[in-house]
């Protein structure tokens, strides 16, 4: 099959899961045999209009990034005009969207140029957008919030109710598409997120990783990587490490990410007299990342909101690396498989004091740590692998289109 993938972020730097998700279904489906293409939203400052991807092409667009009203037009022509450019050359069998306002123009007036159509839903894109808005200082910020939202909403609900189906990362994110859009439960198919556990996996010396790392080699190692922006409840997890109280002293939190909310952090480090605790990495590369999951005891996910699937708890467990998480998204979901005790009570900082408590207790006792990583990784080579997801992906595209030709 010819199949073409459509973005408003790019597969060539992998920052978050968005990134993470464009470039491994690519890759995934490329190793399947099928013809893979990406179209995506050129980054700031890129030159080039094509790059290669693990060989597989990446066409980009760029956009007048002047004001919203710009940027919204400019999207949508330049993505048609790409997408225009690459259906020349032979009919596409199936567009897979994943980000809504990159396939507005293409399904809107070229829904005849594919078979098939799937939109992947990572997060909503209005809920997404409003977690990262600062609270409106005048009434005119206000009126372009509400407008930014709506408009997003619209765009991906018109999206959503042309695509063939929806493809969700997670049981909680089946709920939200069909709560806030309306689609029925037979357009939508769940394709776990996933991990490769050929190169997030387990390693016995972690000693000698945490030396190359200048990590400290006798204490409790949590870490987390996220972007540092509020909904990932990141200063309710300092809050939990000045709970701790004296205990804290035998463990360092390493938050790896960049974002808005780092001189926050920094502050609120500082305020709570944790700089002998708390750690800012800032930006990990993703070669870099998987020796921080092996390095670490136990991995954080305190987020606040939205969580459509959680990335890091699957990547932290195919290393072997117990997770603990707030009850938020599809954090439960999946830790719960592995042992309740490693989902806190709530979101708050007491609350993720008093779950961290438990769980350094409990990881203490002997053969407790060693059980709840093969439990995790067990999961992993299971049932939330890239192997898998892209099986899954490639069985909905070729079924779809076999049943259309049949009819």
């Amino acid at each position: 099959m010819r199949i073409v993938l459509l973005a408003e972020v790019t597969a060539e730097r992998v920052i978050g899961g968005a990134e993470r998700v464009l470039r491994n279904q690519a890759i995934g489906l490329a190793a399947l045999g099928h013809h893979v293409e990406l179209l995506t939203r050129a980054p700031e400052g890129a030159v080039e209009d094509a790059i290669t991807v693990g060989g597989i092409r990446e066409w980009r667009y760029a956009v007048n990034r002047a004001h919203e009203a710009a940027f919204l037009w400019s999207s949508v022509r330049r993505s048609l005009g790409m997408f225009d450019r690459l259906r020349r050359t032979e009919p596409l069998d199936a567009v897979v969207i994943h980000q809504a306002l990159a396939g507005f123009g293409p399904i809107l007036s070229r829904r005849h140029a594919a078979s098939q159509w799937i939109y992947v839903c990572h997060s909503l894109a209005h809920e997404e957008f409003e977690t990262r808005q600062e609270s409106a200082q005048s009434p005119v910020q206000r009126l372009r919030q509400q407008v930014n939202l709506r408009a997003r909403r619209w765009i991906e609900q018109a999206v959503i109710t042309r695509c063939d189906r929806v493809v969700v990362l997670s049981e909680f994110m089946r709920q939200r598409v069909m709560a806030v859009h309306g689609v029925s439960t037979d357009r939508i198919v769940l394709a776990p997120g996933a991990t490769d556990p050929q190169a997030f996996m387990p390693v016995s010396n972690r000693r000698g990783l945490r030396e190359a790392l200048n990590l400290p080699v006798n204490r409790t190692l949590l870490f987390t990587v996220r972007n540092l922006v509020p909904r990932m409840g990141l200063e309710n997890l300092l809050d939990a490490m000045a709970a701790l109280g004296a205990a804290r002293q035998g463990c360092t939190l390493v938050i790896g990410g960049e974002g808005p909310l780092r001189g926050r952090l920094e502050s609120g480090i500082r305020t709570r007299g944790l700089d002998d605790v708390v750690r800012l990495a800032g930006f990990i590369p993703e070669a870099q990342l998987v020796q921080y999951y092996q390095a670490a005891d136990l991995v954080m996910m305190p987020s606040l909101q939205l969580e459509g699937f959680g990335l890091v708890m699957v990547e932290a467990m195919a290393c072997g690396t117990p997770v603990l998480g707030t009850p938020v998204g599809a954090i439960p979901e999946i830790l719960n498989q592995v042992d309740p005790i490693l989902v806190a009570e709530g979101t708050d900082g007491r609350s993720l004091a008093r779950a961290l408590e438990r769980v350094l207790l409990r990881i203490q006792e002997p053969g407790e740590l060693d059980r709840l990583a093969r439990k995790g990784r067990s999961l992993i080579e299971r049932r939330y692998n890239w192997t898998q997801h892209c099986a899954d992906l490639a069985a909905l595209l070729g079924g779809e289109i076999r049943e259309r030709r049949a009819a």
